[in-house]
Order: C-alpha cells, then structure tokens, then sequence
C-alpha cells in the first residue's frame, strides 16, 4: 500500500513542479518586459521631444524680440529721413544704407522665425504621435500586467494546495521506502513506475509474468531493465 501512495506522491509532485515552472514563466513573462520596455522608451522620446518643443519656444520668443528691434529701429530711421538733421546727400545716403541693411536683417530674421514655427508644428505634431502610442502601450501593458496576476495568484493557490496534498500523502508513506525513493530520484526520473498492458510505464519493457504476478499482490519489485520501482493499480482505485 506504502507503494501505491508512494506513486500517488510522485504524481502529484510532476503536477507540483509543472506549476512552478508556470509560475517561473509567468514572472518571467517577454510580453509584459518588452511592453515595459517600449513604454519606457516612448516615455523619453516624450520627454526629449518636450525638450526641443521648450528650446524652440524659447527661440521663437528671442527671435521675435530681435525682431521687433529691428522693425523699430527700421521705423526710426525712416523717420529721421525727414528730420532736420539729414541735411547733405551723404547723411542721407548713409541713412538708406543703414534702412537697407535693417531690411536685410529683417528679412533674415522673418524667415529664421517661419523656419522655427515650422519646426514648432513639427514637434507638436511628433509629440500627439508619441502621447498616442504612449496611451496605447501603457493600455497593453496595464491588461497584460492585470492578466499576469490574476494567472499568478490563481497558480500560487493552486501551488498551496499542491504543497498540503503533498504534505498529507507523505505522512501515508513509511520513512524507509520514502528515503529509498528520494536516492532513486538521484538517478532515475520518476523512480516509480505504473504497470500497464503488463509493460514498465518507465521504460516500456514487458514485465515477466511471474513478477507482474508479485506486483499485482502488492510486493515491492523493481524492473528488471531499469531499474524502476513497479506498482500495480486498479482501475476503481484511481
């Protein structure tokens, strides 16, 4: 009978150990790392983008005061034209020259700011972009994560049950043979071993008639090619 319990044991410790495998492979899960990942990627392109948005602002306000002494400084020589002061050709000339150049300036300084403005949309418009994805991935990654731990917590009961079922069918089992089953695991995978169509459920080698005949009365008999320990279960038993 300690035999019958003994594989019983071993049954249940295969299932133990594919949910820890489950387990490992839940709090391992890519999915949810490379969602993190890219979450944490777009998070910085946001970030860096807001960045150049903040530098380019800052620009366009420095150019636009530039540009606004310019146009005033533009303004006050055209009014000087008429002034008393301007009063021989060359003053004027000097004079035109100086509007010319303010001119010239301020054309630059137009097409500086239109060229900023226009990398301002364009910064705007990779930021959306990047807020979207940014919504979209933290969604996958919050479902993925909820997803996750309900697995998680519903295979750490399923483990805690497996641990007391364990428990209690260890405590059926004599401490001699369970030793002897414990130096057998060293060696051999699933020491014990369910005889069916009367072949070795290890190795799937016939077992002699005489010892199918033994195991079948409940005696402790190994195979005779690996090594196994063989038991015998009725079917209205399982």
């Amino acid at each position: 009978m300690d035999l019958q319990f003994l594989y019983e044991y071993q049954q249940q410790e295969n299932n133990y150990n594919k949910l820890l495998l489950k387990i490992l492979e839940i709090k391992d899960d890519e999915k949810i790392k490379m969602l993190r990942d890219e979450y944490s990627r777009l998070k910085k392109e946001y970030v860096s983008l807001s960045s150049k948005k903040a530098d380019v602002e800052k620009e366009i306000f420095l150019k636009n005061t530039h540009y606004k002494r310019l146009q005033e400084s533009k303004d006050n020589y055209e009014k000087l034209m008429y002034s008393p002061e301007i009063n021989n050709i060359k003053k004027l000339e000097i004079l035109k020259k100086q509007i010319e150049e303010a001119d010239k300036s301020i054309s630059v300084e137009k097409g500086q700011i239109e060229g900023l403005k226009k990398s301002l949309a364009e910064l705007d418009e990779e930021i959306l972009k990047t807020k979207k994805k940014l919504a979209f991935i933290k969604k996958k990654y919050d479902a993925a994560k909820e997803e996750k731990e309900n697995k998680l917590n519903f295979l750490l009961k399923e483990k805690n049950i497996a641990e007391e079922l364990l428990q209690e069918i260890k405590l059926k089992i004599d401490d001699k043979i369970y030793n002897e089953y414990m130096k057998m695991k060293e060696r051999l995978n699933n020491p014990i071993a369910e005889i069916e169509n009367r072949k070795c459920g290890g190795c799937g080698m016939e077992v002699p008639a005489m010892d199918y005949e033994e195991v079948k009365t409940g005696n402790s008999l190994k195979c005779q090619n690996c090594g196994r320990l063989l038991v015998y279960i009725r079917k209205n038993q399982r």
